[in-house]
């Protein structure tokens, strides 16, 4: 059957008179002259006369067919002819639905569905460490991807064949709304089971270790949820089957962050389990959390000074520790390197007149990063200033030192140079009063954070922090994978990082029939659209182009054949 994509340019069907009608509306440049009648013509006169009205005719003629061809091809005609669209039931198994009936029971007979995890299975890449309690799908996918896991799962010879989908799902509306256009040949159907209810659900987001006082651990977390009653929650955090805390908290109906503070056998930067336990009817598939540190979070940095605690005042404790309490880092200050490794800081920044100093002072850290403090000892070594630092302060090109060739000095970033056989990082200035005014401006305080972030990326034990299931890091971390704690190792590089539900998992909220309603009849109208859009794509348009392009050239040709004309008939 015939139709058109875009039928409104039917409209335009009448230009093609214009050929025809140009003649009379074209206006007149000159007065008409007076003609005589046919019979005192020659013959010959007469019979050329009439040659020409006949190809005026043809010309015409064509130059209408050229007008219809446009008009046609603008409205995209297409024949509706295709194959049957095939048909297939996915059932969603993921983690809302351990709340509900079981989805198949409502499946007609003899259907034999594809679920969410099939299509999604989990990456065996990385062993996990903990083992994951629940026995569901952990993905959240939205309708394009769906779409596209399943388009990737049919057979090559089935991709370009159109699809009716029947989605069975509770529709959480965290997971399904707000929808967009998904521009694949499948028409999506709907299918939610009478009966089913949201769940209320309190469950934990934004965790944090944070380190105070005298090395006292403390777990931020907020509970959120929707849950209108109060209730009390137990929360058990657990490191290594070691119980660290345990308390009851309270549910007021709103989100609220607490406080949470660790024993003292807490291990700095070592995975951590959550557990709470709502005293409610609530869903237990995310009760359990994973909690990994990120390389940024919590970071202990130690100050060292051979000369003593009131060098560290004179060379830039000040502003070192107000830099460092701006980027939320935890700093320590220690007199000599034995109270130092007590505390097992993450980085050492160690201030003296030079480098030598600490050649085998705390090697046990692989962070180390040298701060000179008088910059007379070091004019020989002033280099160009670089963009990093304000003009009046003193910059060092460490390189030129004369500290040994197998200390093997070399730029890492700006502002920093490595002594790679020392394991120890060179800061290229100073933070006293004495090397500038680095210091006094707020830029410092970014530029320490970016230093130190360098510094830490550069251990051989990176943390990656907590991840979502399905987060991507390039490189680094596969999809669509189980909670849980995971390490990857790489060479000489080992990557620890936790993975845990998304957060709109534990918002078991429903869409509501009218938004169901509304979602089905926009995928309805786009599957319209674009079974029209397919079809537009067949041969049809391509033979009206190659028409229309004929038609072009025997209109060029008879033009040509006009001009030349005359010319030949003229006697040599």
């Amino acid at each position: 059957m015939l139709q058109f994509l875009t039928p409104l340019w039917l409209l335009a069907l009448p230009t093609v008179m214009l050929p025809w009608l140009w003649p009379l509306l074209k206006p007149r440049t000159r007065q008409p002259q007076p003609f005589s009648a046919f019979f005192l013509l020659p013959p010959e006169t007469l019979r050329q006369q009439l040659r020409f009205s006949r190809e005026d005719f043809w010309i015409k003629l064509l130059r209408s067919l050229l007008v219809l061809l446009a008009v046609l091809l603008l409205a995209r005609p297409y024949w509706l002819e295709e194959p049957p669209p095939l048909e297939l039931w996915v059932v969603d198994d993921s983690a809302s639905l351990t709340t509900q009936p079981s989805l198949q029971s409502n499946l007609p007979t003899g259907i034999q569905p594809l679920l969410l995890s099939e299509l999604f299975p989990p990456s065996a890449e990385a062993p996990v460490q903990t083992k994951f309690r629940g026995s569901f799908f952990a993905g959240t996918p939205n309708l394009g991807e769906i779409g596209q896991a399943i388009m990737q799962s049919r057979p090559e010879t089935e991709r370009n064949r159109r699809l009716i989908v029947h989605l069975v799902s509770d529709f959480q509306r965290s997971q399904y709304w707000p929808y967009a256009p998904v521009a694949l040949p499948i028409e999506w159907r709907f299918e939610r089971p009478q009966g089913l209810q949201s769940t209320p659900n309190l469950g934990l987001r934004q965790l944090r270790v944070k380190t105070e006082g005298k090395l006292s651990a403390v777990l931020e977390v907020e509970l959120f949820g929707k849950q209108p009653k109060s209730t009390e929650v137990r929360i058990t955090v657990e490191q290594e089957s070691q119980k660290l805390h345990e308390s009851v908290i309270s549910w007021k109906g709103t989100p609220e962050r607490h406080r949470l503070v660790l024993s003292p056998e807490y291990e700095h930067h070592a995975p951590l389990q959550i557990l709470i336990e709502p005293q409610l009817p609530d869903p237990n598939y995310d009760n359990q959390y994973y909690f990994q540190s990120s390389r940024g979070d919590d970071l202990r940095v130690g100050l060292l000074s051979t000369e003593g605690v009131s060098a560290l005042y004179r060379y830039g404790l000040h502003p070192l520790k107000s830099a460092l309490n701006a980027n939320d880092f935890f700093s320590f200050l220690f007199s000599n390197p034995e109270t130092l490794k007590a505390a097992n800081p993450d980085l050492v920044i160690l201030l003296a007149d030079d480098p030598r100093r600490f050649a085998d002072v705390y090697p046990e850290t692989p962070i180390r990063l040298f701060v000179p403090t008088r910059p007379a000892d070091w004019n020989s070594l002033a280099a160009d200033n670089h963009s990093l630092l304000p003009k009046e302060q003193l910059a060092l090109d460490w390189s030129k030192a004369d500290l040994g060739p197998e200390w093997l000095i070399e730029q890492s970033i700006p502002g920093l140079h490595q002594a790679t056989a020392q394991q120890l990082w060179l800061l290229d200035t100073g933070v006293s009063n004495a090397w500038g005014p680095l210091y006094q401006q707020q830029s410092f305080v970014d530029q320490l954070r970016d230093w130190l972030s360098h510094l830490w990326q550069e251990h051989p034990r990176r943390q990656l922090g907590s991840l979502k299931v399905g987060q991507q890091i390039s490189g680094v971390t596969p999809g669509w994978r189980l909670p849980g704690h995971y390490e990857l190792k790489n060479d000489n590089l080992t990557l620890s990082f936790a993975v845990n539900l998304a957060e709109q998992e534990s918002l078991p909220a429903l869409m509501t029939e009218e938004e169901l309603e509304q979602m089905q009849s926009f995928f309805v109208d786009q599957a319209a659209f674009l079974e029209r859009q397919q079809a537009a794509s067949d041969t049809l348009q391509d033979w009206l182009r190659w028409l229309l392009l004929l038609l072009l050239l025997l209109e060029v040709l008879w033009v040509l054949k006009r001009l030349l004309k005359p010319e030949a008939s003229q006697p040599d």
